[in-house]
């Protein structure tokens, strides 16, 4: 590690010690400067230094997570932190929507105020209420699920960076995966940060996808990592498999440039005129609707493998958005075009699509 990242990093335990704010701020300020102008191997040695820190920050110490989120944008490896930043977020998670619920226990129909507008101290002492109730958290864990109320957002917005890396998330356990996505459901409804967080958590790689066209019986074996949302899911499909039936690809209209770009690397945004427009409906293997605005690990497997059903498009469905995770970049790769046995083996297992209407836009 280099000799002056280590002394940044020894001076910023310093500054957390020493209760000075601006003092930490400043230190954490020459460390991000350091590492920043030594290259990746200074930004990684910075994130390798920090990672075991953060179990223990909270409060207004966890910018401390945001400066390492930082480091990994800049060019830092995030492998350091697979088995400390999990764990902390979701515990910020759990305590967060411990202050919630307390909250309403002990000052019902009152709203939570927002972090940027009450203190530690103002939180804590509505939480105190109830003290001494059997199954009250003590002293010391009100004053953990407080500084919650004000820490959240640090730990998911390094959560969300670090899993928007292919390495991190290749790193870090399904069972982890999985925690974090069980503990961000109760806050999705009122953090968007958290409802990325458990849509990140749920991103696959190195899938395996089978895709049926019914019109020309034909069938694609695909790979597919880093996909956010549906929405990218279409317009990567649309640019991977409409071409010339001729050569085995599925016929119709291929999709605009600019909108594969805005589904890879360019700009997420679209213009307002023009929209992605989807190219086919999708369906299960089971028969089943799937919504744009799902995510590919919503798709429901068939023996084993997610099967998407190409049906036409039903109208014109506009897509603003090319990516929902900027950061991310996806990788949809056509593998080959089944044999024709194979192709039929699929069609014979997929169940008839239920079109009721109902929410297929």
């Amino acid at each position: 590690m280099p000799s002056e990242i280590t002394r940044l990093v020894d001076e910023l335990v310093v500054q957390m010690e020493s209760g000075s704010d601006r003092a930490y701020r400043q230190a954490m300020s020459r460390l991000a400067e350091s590492a920043r102008a030594g290259g990746p191997a200074a930004l990684t040695a910075a994130v390798e230094a920090l990672a075991p820190l953060l179990p223990a920050l909270s409060g207004d110490l966890a910018t401390t997570a945001v400066l390492v989120g930082a480091l990994v944008e800049w060019g830092g490896s995030p492998l350091a932190l697979a088995e400390v930043l999990p764990g902390r977020a979701a515990e910020a998670m759990r305590l967060n929507d411990s202050a919630a619920r307390l909250w309403a226990e002990a000052a019902p129909g009152r709203p939570l105020p927002e972090p940027v507008s009450a203190s530690e101290e103002e939180l804590l002492a509505v939480l105190a209420r109830p003290a001494g109730r059997q199954g009250h958290p003590d002293e010391a864990d009100r004053s953990r699920i407080a500084r919650s109320w004000f820490d959240l957002d640090d730990w998911l917005k390094a959560m969300i960076t670090v899993l928007g890396r292919r390495e991190f998330r290749a790193a870090v356990p399904a069972g982890v995966k999985d925690d974090l996505r069980r503990d961000a459901a109760p806050l999705a409804g009122r953090s968007r940060l958290a409802a990325w967080v458990a849509d990140l958590a749920a991103v696959l790689d190195d899938e395996p996808l089978i895709v049926l066209d019914p019109a020309a019986r034909t069938g694609y074996a695909l790979t597919m990592s880093g996909v956010g949302d549906n929405f990218q899911l279409h317009i990567l499909l649309a640019d991977r498999l409409i071409g010339d039936p001729g050569r085995g690809l599925v016929a119709g209209k291929r999709p605009d440039r600019s909108w594969v770009d805005a589904a890879t690397d360019a700009h997420p945004r679209l213009p307002a005129g023009n929209p992605a427009v989807r190219r086919f409906r999708l369906f299960d293997g089971h028969g089943g609707y799937v919504r744009p605005e799902g995510k590919p690990a919503d798709i429901e497997p068939l023996d084993g493998t997610r099967v998407l059903v190409l049906h036409p498009p039903g109208g014109d469905y506009g897509m603003a958005t090319g990516r929902v995770f900027h950061d991310m970049p996806p990788a949809l790769v056509l593998d080959r075009i089944l044999a024709a046995d194979e192709a039929e083996s699929w069609f014979s297992r997929v169940a008839p699509a239920v079109e009721n209407g109902l929410g297929e836009r």
